[in-house]
C-alpha cells in the first residue's frame, strides 16, 4: 500500500462514525511494518472513546513492531488504567524488539492494580533476555499479593539467564503451587546455567503436589551432568505415586548421564516392573557411558515386563553391548512381540562382534530369523561387508521379503559388494519388482 493510501487511512482514525475509525485502526493492523508511518495516529488513537478503536488501535501498534515502542512507552504515563493494558499487550506482541521499552514496563510493576502488574510480567517475559535490567523488579514482583503475579514474573525471570535464579529458588518455596511450579519450570527453561538450583530442585522432587514434584524432576534433566548430586533424590522418586513424576525421574536420570548409572543399575533389580522399565529406558538414554549395565541388560532379555526396552538400551550403549550379542540373537528368534525388532537393532548397533551369528542365522534360521538378521546388517554399514557371501545367497531365498531387504542390505554396503554383482545381476529379473529396483541400486553403487 502506498504512502498516500496510508495517509486516508490515518484521516479516517478521525472519523465521526466508530465503526469507519475501527475499519481504519484494523486495516492499518494488518499492513503491519509497512504501516510505521501510522504509529502517531494510532497512538492518539488509543485514547479514543470506543473500547473497540481503542483494542484495534492497540492489535496495530503491536503488528507494526518496533516502530510503535515510543508511542507505547509514552502511553504507559497515562492515568488510565485501560489505556496502560493495551499499551502492555501491544508491547508484549512485539516481544525482544520492544527493548527500548523495559524501563518502563519495569516501572508498571509496581501499580496498585495487579492485572497491570501482571500485564507488565508478561511483556517482559515476551521480551527475553533483553529485559534482564528488569530482575530487580521482577524479584519483587514474586512476593505479590497476587498470585497471577507471581507466576507471571517466575515466567519472566525463566528468560533471563543465570542472574534469575536466586530469586527463582526463593519462589519454590511460595506458599501458591501454582507459582512452585512455573519456578521450577523457569529454572528448567534456563538449563545448565541453573546449577546452583539443584539443591532447592532436589526439596522441590519431595513437594506434596504432584505437579511440582514432576515439573522440578523435569529441571533437573534439563540441568543435565551439573545435577549429578540430584541422582538418589531422582531414584527415589521412580517410585513416586503420580506416573508422571516417576516418567520425569527416569527422563532426568538419563540426562544427568554417567553419574546416573550405578543407581540405575541398582534400581533395574525393583520388584515393581514400571519402575525397572524407567531405569532401563534411561540407561539407553545415557548410551555408551551407561556400558557398566550390560550384564544387568542382557538378563533382563528374559523379563517379560522389561526384555523390549532391555534390548533398545542395548542398542544405545553400542559396540560396547558386545557381551549381549549370544542373549540377543535367542531374543532375535521370539515372534511373538517387538523383543525381535529391538534385539535386531541392537545387533546391528553392535556391529563387529555381532556380524558372525547374523551370518549364521542367515544360512540356518527360518524366515523370520532370516529378515531380523537382513535388518541388523542394514544398520551395520561397513561391518556388513563380512557377510556379503550370504546376503548374495538370499537373493535366492523363495520369500520376496528376503530377498528385498538382502538387495537392501547389498545397496547400503556399496562398493564392497562388489562380489555379490552376479547375483545382484540375477536379482534384475526377479518377480517382485522391489527386488528389482533394491538389486538395481546396488549394482549402481558397485
Amino acid at each position: 500500500m502506498t504512502t498516500p493510501e496510508i495517509d486516508r487511512l490515518i484521516d479516517r482514525l478521525k472519523d465521526k462514525d466508530p465503526a469507519v475509525r475501527r475499519s481504519a485502526a484494523e486495516a492499518l493492523g494488518k499492513l503491519g511494518p509497512q504501516a510505521q508511518h501510522a504509529a502517531g495516529a494510532l497512538g492518539r488513537a488509543l485514547r479514543d472513546e470506543d473500547p473497540h478503536v481503542v483494542f484495534d488501535a492497540a492489535f496495530a501498534l503491536g503488528r507494526i513492531g518496533a516502530a510503535s515502542v515510543p508511542v507505547l512507552v509514552d502511553s504507559l504515563n497515562e492515568k488510565s488504567a485501560d489505556l496502560r493494558r493495551r499499551s502492555l499487550e501491544a508491547i508484549r506482541m512485539i516481544g525482544h524488539r520492544a527493548v527500548d521499552a523495559v524501563p518502563a514496563v519495569a516501572h508498571q510493576l509496581r501499580d496498585t492494580a495487579g492485572d497491570i502488574r501482571c500485564y507488565a510480567a508478561e511483556a517482559l517475559r515476551k521480551i527475553g533476555r533483553a529485559a534482564k535490567e528488569a530482575i530487580p523488579e521482577l524479584m519483587m514482583a514474586l512476593k505479590d499479593e497476587k498470585v497471577d503475579v507471581r507466576r507471571a514474573a517466575a515466567e519472566a525471570l525463566g528468560d533471563m539467564g543465570a542472574e534469575a535464579v536466586g530469586p527463582l529458588c526463593k519462589a519454590l518455596k511460595d506458599n501458591d503451587p501454582n507459582v512452585r511450579f512455573d519456578a521450577a519450570f523457569a529454572l528448567g527453561r534456563i538449563g545448565p546455567a541453573a546449577s546452583g538450583a539443584v539443591p532447592a530442585l532436589m526439596d522441590a522432587v519431595k513437594d506434596d503436589v504432584d505437579s511440582v514434584r514432576y515439573i522440578a524432576a523435569e529441571a533437573l534433566g534439563n540441568i543435565g551432568p551439573a545435577a549429578e548430586v540430584a541422582v538418589a533424590v531422582l531414584t527415589k522418586a521412580l517410585k513416586d505415586r503420580g506416573s508422571e513424576v516417576r516418567a520425569a525421574a527416569a527422563k532426568a536420570l538419563g540426562r544427568i548421564g554417567k553419574g546416573s548409572v550405578p543407581a540405575l543399575i541398582a534400581t533395574l533389580s525393583d520388584p515393581d516392573a514400571k519402575v525397572r522399565r524407567r531405569a532401563v529406558i534411561a540407561l539407553g538414554r545415557i548410551g555408551p557411558d551407561a556400558k557398566d549395565a550390560v550384564p544387568a541388560l542382557t538378563e533382563l532379555l528374559e523379563d517379560q515386563a522389561v526384555r523390549t526396552q532391555a534390548a533398545d538400551a542395548l542398542r544405545g550403549i553400542g559396540p560396547a553391548a558386545a557381551s549381549a550379542v549370544p542373549k540377543l540373537m535367542e531374543a532375535l528368534k521370539d515372534e511373538s512381540g517387538d523383543v525381535s525388532r529391538a534385539a535386531s537393532e541392537a545387533l546391528g548397533a553392535i556391529g563387529s562382534a555381532a556380524v558372525q551369528p547374523l551370518r549364521d542365522a542367515l544360512k540356518k534360521g527360518n524366515t523370520h530369523v532370516k529378515l531380523r538378521a537382513l535388518g541388523a546388517f542394514t544398520q551395520m554399514a561397513d561391518y556388513a561387508g563380512r557377510a556379503v557371501d550370504e546376503l548374495a545367497a538370499c537373493l535366492k531365498d523363495d520369500d520376496e521379503r528376503v530377498r528385498f531387504n538382502a538387495a537392501r542390505a547389498l545397496e547400503k554396503i556399496g562398493i564392497d559388494a562388489k562380489p555379490a554383482e552376479a547375483a545382484l545381476k540375477a536379482a534384475l529379473q526377479d518377480e517382485d519388482e522391489d527386488v528389482r529396483y533394491w538389486a538395481g541400486e546396488a549394482l549402481k553403487r558397485i
